[in-house]
């Protein structure tokens, strides 16, 4: 049981050195520094909670510093969402929910202001076991903080389950995807678990350390997991960009047989345009490779060297060229058909990529040029 006792302590260990990894390990995620930055936040945020939790185990609960991390914990579902986002190059409109974010939090802080007033987690816990209006207001904020959390895991895993892959992947990867998904399910199962046992055990100092000890442990073994495996899944499969391959990948292909990138470019985008191959929902960067007789890597090479553009949005531009056309006929069909005849799988995803490419909506779209005639 002493042993045990130690676990909050071995997660803040383990936390920061994983902390450390994450921030400034040079291969894994890609390019994109935000995508580590968020991850690296997550760690620090259940990093500090298990070292909150050390503290007031090795005090007996007398320590003041007690629960303070709890001022946070309602961040782990927002970040880990977008995170997802950011990993699977999905759009989010993400001025909108920092200001929510910030609102609730501010909000939260402004709940648990009275508490300062408590200097050690033996007078809390005296407080919460009286029947009083604010216990109950407390209840309900625990109640509603956790299935937010809960909530935005399962849509976290929802956007990484449904984001479109630019790859074919090989066995290997192909494991390494199911894992991540399975250790979000893991991860819901556990939320849910805490939440259903919170609900029906009784709030006391020696309930509140077992706690302490034992849901630290797993919550630390689930971000372990999760970032180990999140680092050695290939964004790239996601963006089909050159430049969020690993370094050491960049490099051998940079050196290779591919001097002059722009001429396989011009291969590339007559295939495209001859075959009508941005029709294909679900065109991939090896069906290009297969049918041109190269390597992925330098397919990839050669569009985000000569266009300064990643697969996707590559082949977006020549979608939303026929979709114009369409949009621009006499009686054209709906938005969504149209989004579907030029290789959208979804009437969200050809907004989002219309409005990349044009600044606006394919409705404005329509409107300014019968303005114009």
């Amino acid at each position: 049981m002493k042993l045990l006792s130690l676990t909050p302590l071995l997660a803040t260990l383990i936390g920061t050195i994983l902390f450390v990894f994450v921030l400034f390990r040079k291969s894994g995620l890609g390019k994109n520094k935000r995508i580590r930055q968020v991850l690296a936040s997550l760690i620090f945020i259940q990093t500090f909670t298990a070292f909150d939790h050390y503290l007031t185990i090795s005090t007996d609960g007398t320590s003041g510093f007690y629960g303070l991390s709890y001022l946070f914990i309602h961040l782990t579902g927002f970040l880990l969402y977008y995170f997802v986002v950011l990993f699977t190059r999905t759009d989010l409109k993400v001025k909108k929910w920092l200001w929510i974010v910030a609102g609730y939090t501010l909000l939260r802080w402004m709940f648990f202001y009275p508490l300062l007033d408590y200097d050690n987690l033996y007078q809390f816990l005296s407080w919460g076991g009286e029947e009083t209006e604010y216990n109950d207001w407390f209840e309900l904020e625990y109640l509603i903080t956790t299935i937010i959390n809960i909530s935005l895991t399962f849509a976290a895993f929802f956007r990484l389950k449904k984001a479109p892959l630019v790859l074919s992947l090989n066995d290997k990867q192909n494991f390494s995807l199911k894992w991540v998904k399975f250790v979000f399910v893991a991860f819901v199962v556990l939320q849910m678990g805490v939440l259903a046992k919170d609900s029906v055990v009784s709030y006391t100092v020696e309930n509140y350390q077992a706690y302490m000890k034992i849901e630290t442990l797993m919550i630390s073994i689930f971000f372990f997991v999760f970032a180990y495996s999140i680092m050695h899944f290939p964004v790239f499969a996601f963006s089909g960009d050159f430049d969020d391959l690993p370094q050491e990948t960049r490099q051998k292909y940079a050196n290779s047989s591919l001097k002059d990138s722009s001429v396989l470019f011009r291969e590339i985008q007559d295939l495209v345009v001859q075959e009508k191959l941005y029709l294909e929902y679900d065109l991939k960067l090896n069906t290009i490779a297969e049918k041109l007789d190269k390597s992925v890597h330098h397919i990839s090479q050669a569009i985000n060297q000569s266009s300064g553009k990643n697969f996707p949005d590559f082949i977006n531009e020549f979608r939303i060229e026929a979709a114009k056309k369409k949009l621009l006929e006499p009686k054209p069909d709906t938005i969504y058909a149209i989004s579907l005849d030029v290789g959208f799988n979804s009437k969200a995803a050809f907004y989002t990529a219309f409005k990349k490419a044009t600044s606006q909506t394919p409705t404005a779209f329509k409107r300014a040029h019968k303005e114009r005639a």
